[in-house]
């Protein structure tokens, strides 16, 4: 499998199983080449679904000694899942300073401090029109690819995670996002987490990813594992739904630099310590 997966998490996050060997085993076993560890870190509304910053070093520690264990076996890449918090940019900037990922996913889990993604808060989906929920969401994936913090943008449209949708087409705010990410370079994640999720599809949905190709944005792959054989699940979907959408290829990353390889590069042993 060509795709990469580039979005798991450990036991750090709180709401995580599995050890990082677990996640790395189960890679090996569906045959993924190249995968990545992207805990959240510290800067989300609720500190109990993230690491705390004392834990920083130990995750880095861990991961750079899980690394050199596996290095014959498979590419593991040193990333991070950094939510999108205008107000905590100085933390941000002083994490990604101590700390050389090798890919910044920047998502969304709050609006204004509502988890909209957690189902015993859906009764807020109830007290404000469903169109204007979605477009402040938008705007706010839009104002984090202005910050210029991250590479990768994850879920993008996980305010549908509940299911709750709007009753207008979202065609004018997946062009607006698009041409965003356009402007901002930066790459986009397909992440199949979302078909175990009330809204049953992933992340972006089809349409939205068909438009993000019309604008060339650049793709990427995660499967949002919270347990090791979370690792790759869907990829068969995912490559379909890419190679429909029209795009030839994904992209790697090493050192916040993202590398292309061609989606029928099967069999292949990817190169991506340099760009």
């Amino acid at each position: 499998m060509i795709l990469p997966d580039y979005h798991m998490h450990t036991p750090r996050c709180n709401h995580a199983e599995g050890s990082m060997s677990e996640y790395f085993d189960h890679a090996l076993s569906v045959g993924l080449k190249e995968i990545g560890m992207s805990d959240h870190m510290p800067v989300m509304p609720e500190p109990a679904y993230c690491m705390g910053f004392d834990e920083l070093s130990s995750y880095a520690d861990e991961f750079h000694t899980q690394e050199e264990i596996y290095r014959d076996r498979i590419s593991i890449k040193f990333g991070c899942e950094m939510d999108i918090e205008l107000d905590r940019v100085d933390d941000i900037r002083k994490i990604l300073e101590d700390y050389q990922f090798d890919y910044v996913i920047g998502s969304i889990h709050y609006l204004k401090g509502w988890p909209f993604d957690q189902e015993q808060y859906t009764d807020t989906f109830s007290k404000e029109p469903m169109n204007d929920i979605y477009r402040r969401f938008f705007d706010a994936i839009i104002a984090g690819m202005e910050t210029g913090l991250y590479d990768i943008v994850g879920h993008i449209d996980n305010i549908k995670c509940m299911g709750f949708r709007p009753d207008v087409s979202l065609l004018d705010d997946y062009e607006r996002v698009a041409q965003a990410a356009k402007e901002n370079d930066l790459t986009v994640e397909i992440n199949m987490s979302g078909i175990d999720k009330p809204v049953g599809e992933q992340y972006p949905a089809e349409e939205f990813l068909k438009i993000l190709r019309k604008y060339d944005v650049p793709l990427t792959s995660g499967s949002d594992s919270h347990k090791p054989y979370h690792v790759g699940r869907y990829y068969d979907l995912a490559l379909e739904l890419i190679k429909k959408a029209g795009y030839t290829e994904i992209m790697y990353f090493t050192k916040r630099k993202r590398i292309p390889v061609e989606l029928s590069a099967v069999g292949n042993s990817p190169v991506t310590d340099s760009i």
